[in-house]
């Protein structure tokens, strides 16, 4: 495995910073260790796990928040935190949050008061169904 230094920087695209829950997966799923996505580019990421936890230099990356599996070699480890490049190309629309720059403010605003009152009618039929 290579150690580049994390301080290195190798990417060929931009780095976003992430705060995301995921989960390491390896020996076909039977060890799976919780990790944070730290940051992400096209080609690869920054987890945080711990440092105690010995990692292969091949597993999949679950990230339940986009509902995908990634398969990635492990680039460097320092401490808590350690680098993956992606070996597989990333699903259509997966990396990127729903596009709604085509609503205006006021059809979102339009859409929250429609969301808004149906909580209402929600919480009273809750009332209704709990209190007799």
């Amino acid at each position: 495995m290579l150690m580049t230094p994390p301080g290195t920087n190798h990417r060929r695209s931009e780095r976003m910073r992430s705060f995301m829950a995921a989960r390491i997966l390896y020996n076909k799923g039977m060890m799976k260790v919780d990790c944070t996505i730290r940051n992400t580019s096209d080609g690869g990421a920054k987890l945080e796990v711990s440092g105690s936890v010995t990692l292969p230099e091949h597993f999949e990356l679950h990230i339940p928040q986009r509902n995908v599996t990634r398969k990635v070699r492990l680039a460097w480890r320092q401490g808590d935190f350690c680098g993956v490049s992606f070996l597989d190309a990333a699903p259509s629309g997966a990396e990127a949050p729903p596009d709604m720059s085509d609503e205006t403010e006021e059809q979102l605003r339009a859409r929250i008061r429609e969301l808004e009152g149906m909580v209402t009618k929600l919480n009273a039929r809750i009332q209704e169904l709990t209190s007799g």
